[in-house]
């Protein structure tokens, strides 16, 4: 009896690792729980078992329209195994968000995504507020524009031409151009290009040979007046983040 309950075990954590490698691979394409039995070989009640035992474990989520994406508890136990940034870089963070009264965002990046590992929430009734875990594309958003900053312009190119990574607001000309202009000044902006009515601005940074985003999303109404001095304190918070990335040398 325990020979079979082990087996069982280990079958079931198989499963689960194939259906979670299917979602990432996948990325943006929605998968129904009958797309992914079919692609794992497997009945659509073993799928659901498993599905929802992994969503209530937070290893995936699910959205309104009932998409299924990785979840939080992957990126955190990512961040333990490899390089705990969450635990080094809230001071930074912190500090930010108190002298701004903004929300900050810490992200990484992931494929063609960056993905939310930490925040620090803002003082203003009027905020912005992104669930942990939530992936972002990179040419609409401040911190995918600074992490893009940072690779290779053939990288940058190939990220560019992919259907996830559209930008109604700007051809691929001018986000060629911003991109640049990031690699040179270190910061990056997004102009109610990923949501309407937000605007942000971004900084990136490379620990651990991963690409980490430290950005301060702003209600559009408030940014107008509030970039110069947001630009300024994440300036400084640059300096600060230097004796950080000297430790990993």
């Amino acid at each position: 009896m325990v020979k079979i309950q082990k087996a069982t075990t280990i079958q079931v954590l198989a499963r689960a690792a194939q259906i979670m490698k299917i979602i990432k691979k996948e990325n943006d394409s929605s998968l129904s729980l009958g797309k992914i039995a079919n692609y794992v070989n497997l009945p659509r009640s073993t799928v659901q078992r498993i599905v929802t035992s992994l969503i209530q474990e937070n290893f995936l989520k699910i959205d309104k329209k009932y998409n299924l994406t990785i979840g939080s508890q992957i990126y955190d136990l990512a961040s333990d195994t490899e390089f705990d940034a969450k635990k080094k870089l809230k001071p930074i963070i912190n500090s930010l968000s108190l002298e701004t009264n903004e929300t900050v965002d810490l992200a990484v990046l992931k494929g063609n995504y960056m993905v939310l590992l930490d925040r620090v929430l803002g003082s203003y009734r009027l905020g912005v507020t992104s669930e942990i875990g939530l992936k972002l594309p990179l040419s609409t958003t401040a911190n995918g524009k600074s992490a893009l900053s940072l690779l290779d312009t053939k990288k940058v190119k190939e990220i560019l031409k992919s259907n996830n990574n559209k930008n109604k607001k700007r051809d691929r000309k001018q986000l060629q151009d911003e991109i640049a202009k990031a690699g040179i000044t270190g910061i990056a902006y997004d102009f109610d290009e990923n949501n309407e009515g937000i605007s942000a601005i971004g900084t990136s940074f490379i620990i651990e040979k991963d690409i980490y985003s430290i950005s301060i999303p702003v209600p559009s109404s408030r940014f107008s007046f509030k970039k110069e001095p947001l630009e300024k304190k994440l300036k400084i918070a640059i300096e600060k983040l230097k004796p950080v990335l000297s430790q990993q040398k």
